[in-house]
């Protein structure tokens, strides 16, 4: 279905080009294989910090002029950190193709890290993490994986502390900028109306002063920590915050797939058991969902619930009911046909956006070196039966699996650990 090229170039650089010609955009991210993951304790946060920085301004242009250069034609320019990975990615009409290219290219080759913006930042990261702190909804999550994965880079924030970020120097900065972002550590991903030559060529001269290196891997996780299941945060909120988490799989793990579907069935949109049993039923909660995460040796499956205060325990003790009926029933053949379908439609809808093509080649790149196909994905669901979700479900959701976090005005841990059984 999709037809892309894929160019690996002798200094370690790969390219990745789709043509779209039915569309009018082209999409671009420059995919950099370094997050949080990456970073030793002392310097968490430093992928994050240096995302920031990328747009602070070169020679040639300022921030300011950064962002003018991709809205001021209509165009999209973002970024992102996450775990394993950094893009800087921009969206344009397939006319202004060069632009988007020299100015990404100028951001990554060219930029300042003048001390003087490196400060200005500092303390707006610093204040995007208390923002974060200060929004119980958002902290709920970060504080579930402190609990599940303890002081190893899955348990940390990926923006790092106020106290890591205010250690870093500009030296700091530019060594891991010098180290991860090399050719042998990078994916280009184009997709649009543009020819695949114009795409490879034109981002094959635009980096070629980028820096050479070597390939890095993220550092290991040594499983969920055995102990101290619940945390709880006694913070006088509106709401009550809960997220229930179990250790899943990685993304290379054949499980993965009935896991999808086991998801979806459970806390993916309206139609799932959570939201229909707890909100639309009994009315627990205005929000309720549940989300995998994979990585390349670990993953978690969470359901979150943001409750009235009174709630809580009912509600919790409700998630944790669909729970046991998915591991003692499984799911039913109804349920699992709405769910392939839901997935399959999902998928083919996204390849119609230049971005949505361009991000999902440029990141299955960084996983598998490849892109898997969306045939092959397809075919991979479409062979999901109730009995490899039934297995999956057992051999995830025990009571020694269970983690716990809440931020609530509660200040006993009695009434969530006799819940949980611990």
């Amino acid at each position: 279905m999709s037809s892309y090229t894929k160019i690996d170039l002798p200094n370690g650089l790969r390219i990745i080009a789709e043509e779209m010609p039915h569309t009018h955009s082209v999409s671009m991210g420059v995919f950099t294989k370094v997050g949080s993951r990456y970073e030793p304790a002392r310097l968490s946060g430093v992928s994050h910090f240096l995302e920031h920085m990328f747009f602070k301004g070169t020679p040639k242009r300022n921030a300011k002029q950064i962002s003018e250069a991709i809205e001021g034609i209509g165009g999209m320019l973002n970024a992102y950190t996450s775990y394993d990975s950094t893009c800087y990615y921009a969206k344009v009409a397939d006319i202004h193709f060069d632009r988007a290219v020299d100015t990404l290219s100028d951001m990554l080759l060219n930029s300042l890290f003048d001390p003087k913006e490196i400060e200005k930042e500092r303390r707006v990261i610093i204040e995007e993490i208390n923002m974060s702190l200060d929004s119980p909804g958002d902290w709920v999550h970060q504080l579930l994986d402190e609990t599940m994965w303890g002081d190893q880079p899955l348990g940390r924030d990926i923006a790092g502390t106020a106290e890591s970020v205010s250690g870093l120097s500009r030296e700091d900065l530019i060594d891991y900028k010098d180290q991860h972002y090399t050719y042998p550590n990078t994916v280009v991903s184009i997709a649009g109306n543009i020819s695949t030559d114009e795409m490879v060529d034109t981002w094959t001269k635009a980096l070629s002063k980028y820096r050479s290196g070597q390939r890095f891997e993220p550092e290991p996780t040594h499983g969920t920590l055995p102990n101290n299941k619940l945390r709880l945060l006694n913070k006088a909120t509106e709401q009550a915050n809960f997220c229930l988490g179990l250790p899943a799989v990685s993304y290379a793990d054949p499980d993965r797939r009935p896991l999808q579907v086991l998801n979806s069935v459970l806390g993916s949109g309206m139609a799932s058991r959570l939201f229909q049993e707890i909100r639309e039923e009994r009315g627990l909660a205005y929000s309720v969902y549940s989300y995998t995460a994979e990585f390349n040796d670990a993953g978690k499956w969470v359901i979150y619930g943001g409750v009235e205060i009174g709630k809580v325990q009912d509600a919790i003790a409700a998630c944790l009911t669909e729970l046991r009926k998915l591991r003692e029933e499984g799911i039913t053949e109804e349920e699992i046909q709405r769910v392939k379908e839901q997935v399959k439609g999902g998928m083919l809808i996204g390849l119609e956006d230049t971005w949505s093509v361009a991000s999902r080649n440029g990141s299955h790149i960084l996983r598998y070196d490849s892109v898997i196909p969306v045939e092959q994905v397809v075919a991979e669901i479409e062979a999901v039966t109730r009995e490899d979700v039934l297995r999956v479900a057992q051999r995830l959701i025990t009571p020694e699996s269970l983690y716990l976090a809440v931020i609530g005005p509660y200040d006993d841990e009695a009434m969530f650990t006799d819940l949980l059984g611990v």
